[in-house]
């Protein structure tokens, strides 16, 4: 059965803001695809959340089995099979433990597509038009194949599972009423309402 896993803070612009310095190794974490949602449909927050956080992110999809791979082996990125869009959200607060990530809405998620040029990927994240964040591929401090190969040594990863890349500096907190959007030229946009 196909997995979300996603990877804690490696853009070395958001690294700086935390005070963490260049050499602090991301943490793993995994999210359930009971939590995916499209374009057009509801983000709720629980009512025990304090606050909730979003982050747009560039979601890879998996197309063949790695385990302990080398990040040479995966530069070619043909372990790839598709780029998507994606927002994941957190939930905190003193009632909130190590379910922060896993509520159902809280992966707003785009169609997977192929890209010629990876390299080239822009995401950015806006909060009732007002632009939260932007960044691009070259903006990473761990690239796509340092990830997956990353991954690898700790879990098998498998066709159709789906790896959040991380976020850029900036995420921001959502509360009802408000509509989130996260946009890429190459990627397209994902645009959700907010209800408690």
């Amino acid at each position: 059965m196909a997995k979300i896993i996603g990877i804690g803070p490696h853009y070395p612009a958001f690294l700086q803001s935390k005070g963490l310095s260049a050499d602090f190794v991301p943490h793993l974490f995994l999210k359930p695809l009971s939590g995916v949602i499209g374009d057009g449909q509801t983000i709720r927050l629980p009512e025990h959340a304090e606050r909730v956080m979003a982050e747009v992110e560039i979601a890879v999809l998996i197309n063949r089995p790695l385990r302990n791979a080398r990040e040479e082996e995966l530069a070619d990125l043909s372990a790839i099979g598709g780029y998507a869009i994606a927002n994941d959200l957190t939930a905190f607060g003193p009632h909130v433990m190590g379910e922060g990530k896993i509520y159902d809405t809280f992966t707003p998620l785009g169609p997977f597509q192929k890209v010629k040029d990876p390299s080239s990927i822009r995401i950015e994240s806006y909060l009732n038009g007002e632009r939260k964040q932007s960044a691009g591929v070259e903006d990473m401090g761990y690239t796509f194949a340092r990830i997956l190969a990353y991954f690898s040594t700790i879990l098998t990863l498998e066709a159709g599972d789906i790896v959040l890349t991380g976020t850029p500096v900036g995420p921001f907190e959502i509360n009802p009423g408000d509509r989130v959007e996260i946009r890429s030229e190459q990627l397209g946009t994902v645009s959700n309402m907010v209800e408690a």
